[in-house]
């Protein structure tokens, strides 16, 4: 064999021994690093100064929206979903859908906010803090925890890279005390470093003349998983919420469940990709008699981001997967998904309104 050839060789295996080298120095740094909280979770409430507590008989206007972290809006795709993205092209857009929807929140006079997909440093979304641009204007206190915190994932190409991101929760009422709640991830190492560690963000609120509280619960359950990761967290979630009803207080909670509710007309949303992001249906079994899961199935909280949003397409994926659970001691007068048409996010708000009984 010639020295020509053996140069090669030897050129060939010392670029694949650096770059194996690097890849594992690289995942043993982040294995050092990766995002580990404890199951429960005290959470600094900000602004808490407040001393509004609920009346017995008040009506409260609960929102909850996943925003996207503002880069999901009608001209976006994403690689997840089978589109091709990363990040939007230009930080304005971020910019743009974030103050877009801090109008409609204050537009809809909700007491409290449900956020979720609320980023504070990631490349995503060029590194723009959203929780705090979120905070401003906002009459009430704030509480944030994060859900998703790793320095870099390594895929795809260009890389997704840092991501600091997390639930968010503005509330008019004084919040007593408040907690993040680890839910079980099913993914297991080195696919878990760079995964999200989802949460529950629980806040209890006094009542006026009364011992209990009115215990909010926002909430963001697992994508793209197989299914056992959804179920394992909802199993969780109604362990969690059934112990604060029977200590007697009242519970509301909601979010992006990632999966649909067994009231949702199906025939509504058919499924038109099915090699993509599948929602499920929510075990409502693992729940006791008289809890209710309320949702409005008008029109869609979700669409598959495969594509920019083509209004004129009739097989649009879209879901029905954002909603809220209620104890049986708390009474709905409303519910219903706010058709912002997804220009600024993949999700449309919903708005429930309820009493106490």
């Amino acid at each position: 064999m010639s020295s020509v050839i053996w140069k090669i060789l030897f050129g060939a295996a010392a670029v694949i021994t650096c770059i194996v080298i690097v890849f594992t120095a690289m995942f043993i740094y982040l294995s050092v690093r990766e995002y580990k909280p404890k199951e429960i979770e005290n959470v600094k409430v900000q602004n808490n100064d407040t001393k509004l507590k609920i009346q017995k008989n008040q009506e409260i206007s609960v929102l909850t929206w996943n925003t996207g972290y503002g880069a999901l809006s009608e001209t976006e795709d994403f690689f997840m979903d089978g589109g091709k993205k990363v990040r939007p092209d230009y930080e304005n857009l971020i910019r743009t859908n974030i103050a877009q929807m801090r109008k409609v929140i204050a537009r809809t006079d909700s007491q409290v906010v449900f956020l979720q997909e609320t980023d504070q440093d990631s490349k995503r979304s060029y590194h723009y803090n959203e929780a705090a641009a979120f905070k401003k204007g906002w009459k009430g206190n704030t509480a944030y925890v994060r859900n998703f915190l790793c320095d870099y994932i390594p895929y795809p190409m260009p890389t997704i890279g840092q991501v600091d991101a997390g639930l968010m929760m503005m509330n008019q009422f004084h919040v007593s005390d408040a907690q993040r709640y680890a839910l079980p991830t099913p993914f297991s190492w080195p696919i878990r470093i760079c995964q999200l560690k989802r949460c529950l963000l629980m806040e209890r609120v006094p009542i006026e003349g009364s011992r209990r509280e009115v215990v909010f619960v926002n909430l963001h359950l697992e994508a793209y998983d197989d299914g056992s990761g959804k179920a394992r967290q909802t199993k969780l979630l109604a362990k969690i919420l059934q112990k604060e009803y029977d200590k007697g207080n009242y519970v509301i909670a909601g979010g992006d469940f990632n999966q649909t509710f067994q009231s949702v007309d199906q025939k509504k949303y058919p499924i038109w990709d099915d090699e993509n992001f599948q929602a499920g249906v929510v075990d409502e079994s693992v729940f006791q008699k008289g809890w209710k899961f309320a949702s409005d199935d008008s029109i869609p909280t979700c669409r598959l981001l495969n594509r920019p949003y083509d209004r004129k397409d009739k097989k649009t994926q879209f879901y029905v997967i954002d909603g809220f659970i209620l104890s049986p001691n708390v009474e709905m007068t409303s519910v219903r998904t706010l058709n912002e048409d997804f220009k600024n996010s993949d999700h449309n708000p919903v708005q429930i309104k309820i009493k106490l009984k």
